[in-house]
């Protein structure tokens, strides 16, 4: 099959998916009517499908196992919280928005499913399917390895993309080797005594512990990792209730986040936050919880494969959009969890730029950002080549 040109024919349906979804965001782990719409399509094209447990997640499977292997085709499709800004017909009717373009993925699996479901017996193997919760809160992943996906659908590979809407021109960027980096968000609460701000001794000031903790964490990343091998660590929000320019608060709160391309470098910073906040604590009479609210790993890009998945989006766009290695970035995905137990697995980007009046682009997680649809043609084909051609190649 020609999934370019099918991709084309077949676009105008999937446009009306997409905005729908658009309008409709909902987020994290509950998504009634994002899973309504995906399941309507799903058995307009005859394709089997079945709810993961008690979870907002949808999985099947078309093609024969008998024929072959079996490989994995996994999208998001929860919004943000933010509402959406930029101005247009189908923009978002509630507080939600689809900001770094979960919508355009889904609408993008569909296709793909569609198209892949008409050369059915072409395959040889079988192509499961994930359409997932809750990628946002860095979790749903987890929870679909919870739930015994990889049990359910034993497959030998995997494959999954998203939109890059601040690219230069339309195409697909892949990484070899490590793609994203490992994300470890985090909750720091200390607590101690308040007291009057000129009278500090008679407390335990948590703004004090709170300084010494964010100066003493940052130490990991100076003199207890090789610069080859580094990491990032940012404390992004900070809260003291109570404080007032005269008053020691008896609480601060902490959150923040730590990357790294490298799973060693990531391991360790997960071991000695903690370790550094309970020590600094104790050291100032302070009483400390270090709470992780999410840990991925970083997502790598196995060679073959990702190889794979370069000629095959080359083939499938036959000159009329780029493909090319990237260097990996520092954003992070929880497909991650799902991909560090597979044999092989890639992670690419559709870039997908549309400037507004002005020539701007935004990136993903804006409140103004918008994404050019035209890439859903570009994804379905790149990634429905892709499937039938490491059928083919690893029977």
């Amino acid at each position: 099959m020609n999934y370019l040109n099918r991709a084309r024919e077949l676009f105008n349906d999937v446009i009306s998916v997409r905005r729908d979804l658009h309008q409709n965001p909902e987020v994290g782990f509950e998504l009634p009517n994002t899973v309504k719409t995906i399941k309507n399509k799903l058995d307009e094209f005859g394709i089997n499908y079945e709810m993961l447990e008690d979870t907002y997640a949808i999985i099947g499977s078309l093609g024969d196992s008998k024929k072959g292997k079996s490989i994995l085709l996994r999208s998001d499709m929860d919004a943000l919280a933010i509402e959406e800004k930029s101005e247009h017909k189908y923009k978002s009717k509630n507080d939600n928005g689809h900001l770094c373009g979960h919508d355009m993925h889904a609408s993008t699996l569909i296709l793909t499913l569609k198209m892949l479901k008409e050369n059915e017996e072409n395959l040889e193997g079988q192509v499961r399917f994930l359409f997932q919760p809750a990628e946002e809160t860095l979790n749903g992943g987890k929870l679909m390895l919870e739930k015994g996906i990889l049990d359910k659908l034993k497959v030998d590979a995997g494959l999954a993309l998203h939109m890059w809407p601040n690219g230069e021109e339309l195409g697909v960027l892949i990484s070899k080797g490590p793609a994203l980096a490992s994300a470890l968000n985090f909750r720091i609460t200390i607590k101690g005594v308040g007291a009057h701000g000129a009278m500090p001794f008679t407390g335990v000031d948590p703004v004090f512990v709170a300084s010494q903790i964010i100066n003493g964490c940052n130490g990991i990343l100076a003199r207890e990792l090789p610069s080859s091998k580094g990491a990032s660590l940012s404390m992004g929000y900070i809260t003291a209730p109570g404080g007032q320019v005269n008053v020691v608060p008896d609480t601060v709160i902490i959150e923040g986040t730590s990357r790294s391309l490298y799973g060693e470098s990531s391991k360790h910073v997960a071991k000695r936050l903690p370790e550094i906040v309970e020590h600094i604590g104790k050291a100032f009479r302070a009483e400390t919880e270090f709470e992780v609210l999410a840990n991925v790993p970083p997502l790598v890009n196995t060679d073959k494969i990702a190889d794979l998945v370069k000629d095959s989006a080359t083939s499938a766009l036959n000159g009329e959009y780029i493909v090319e290695f990237i260097e990996p970035g520092l954003a992070s995905e929880d497909y991650a969890h799902i991909a560090s137990k597979l044999p092989e697995s890639c992670y690419f980007f559709v870039s997908c730029p549309l400037p507004d009046e002005n020539g701007k682009v935004y990136a993903v997680h804006h409140p103004y950002v918008q994404f050019n649809e035209e890439a859903l043609i570009i994804g379905s084909a790149s990634m429905a080549q892709s499937a039938e051609n490491w059928l083919r190649e690893n029977k």
